[in-house]
């Protein structure tokens, strides 16, 4: 408001029609309420561009005709019945988004790997590779699968930290999460 009263008091020294002062003064006015207004709407306009954009991959999803996301979530079971961590998965058979926590820090020279596989390779013929789990204990996993309820179980591996074979080191299976339906179909 500093700014409208310096214009008050600059228009009132130079105008001498107390009509013409006023309305100068209101245009300002209305120009500085302006101002406000597109600086409002540019702000409102990046708020909502970014919201879009964090969901855009449910927006694609949703385009598949396929809304309705088949949700769960467990504990990722260790040996002797220790929780190594939890997973939150959903899938509407196509996209399927899973999250997993862990406390546990893999030895030096290794990490921690997810695998999404079929019961004994009942028919996919192999495990899927999600990733390993960060260094801060946490693994997302957003893609488009082709069939995911094929899928039975997580199980999560200890693997050399550049490990070159494809596989899971199944000798080194330290926890596992088995998967509810719509899941092993």
């Amino acid at each position: 408001m500093r700014f409208l009263e310096l214009l008050m008091v600059i228009l009132l020294s130079f105008c001498r029609p107390k009509l013409i002062c006023i309305t100068l003064y209101r245009t300002a006015e209305g120009m500085h309420s302006m101002k406000l207004a597109l600086v409002a709407v540019i702000t409102v306009s990046v708020i909502a561009g970014m919201f879009l954009l964090n969901n855009q991959k449910d927006m694609q999803a949703n385009a598949q005709g396929n809304v309705t996301m088949a949700s769960q979530s467990g504990a990722l079971i260790g040996y002797g019945g220790q929780i190594f961590g939890l997973a939150d998965i959903s899938t509407n058979d196509h996209w399927t988004k899973i999250n997993i926590a862990s406390d546990f820090i893999p030895p030096a020279g290794k990490v921690f790997e997810v695998w999404m596989v079929d019961g004994n390779y009942a028919a996919s013929g192999y495990p899927l590779s999600l990733g390993q789990i960060s260094p801060t204990g946490t693994l997302k996993f957003y893609e488009n699968l082709v069939y995911a309820p094929t899928y039975t179980d997580l199980i999560v591996t200890l693997e050399p930290q550049n490990d070159k074979d494809p596989k899971p080191a199944w000798s080194q299976s330290v926890a596992g999460y088995w998967m509810t339906p719509p899941f092993g179909q």
